[in-house]
């Protein structure tokens, strides 16, 4: 799998991702609450050793959009988005193919959680969040 079915890959075996939804849609979220979206930013070369193995690192955004209707289901929208930033930083070790060959997930972070639209303009219609997730891999020359 390449790198973005990687990590949609780890976010679905999240343990909590059915307390909010059961798939992770690619670049978009659905409007209505209980949806997720994991979106490429870009993949970048960090270096290239002497061999020819290449340390590389790719950014996403992940799109969620949750019920909003009051401070619990923000406090728990905000909570999940946590307890998952947490999780991600232990699921290393997964395959990861290229073009330039086959290597495996050394590092997975996300930050920058944050509420960034109300795009019904209305809290009961949901809210959508926003968790800039980094994922360092290495791709070992063939």
């Amino acid at each position: 799998m390449n790198i973005i079915e990687t990590v949609r890959g780890i976010l679905e075996s999240f343990p909590k991702i059915a307390e909010v939804v059961g798939e992770v849609h690619i670049d978009f979220a659905d409007p209505s609450p209980t949806s997720y979206g994991l979106s490429s930013v870009g993949d970048t070369l960090l270096h290239e050793d002497v061999l020819g193995n290449q340390f590389r690192q790719h950014t996403f955004m992940l799109y969620s959009t949750f019920s909003s209707i009051n401070d619990y289901e923000r406090l728990a929208n905000s909570s999940v988005l946590l307890e998952l930033s947490l999780w991600l930083k232990d699921q290393t070790g997964a395959q990861v193919t290229s073009l330039n060959g086959v290597g495996e997930l050394t590092r997975l972070t996300a930050e920058n959680g944050m509420l960034i639209a109300v795009p019904e303009e209305n809290l009961a219609d949901g809210v959508q969040y926003q968790l800039q997730i980094i994922a360092e891999y290495l791709i070992n020359a063939q």
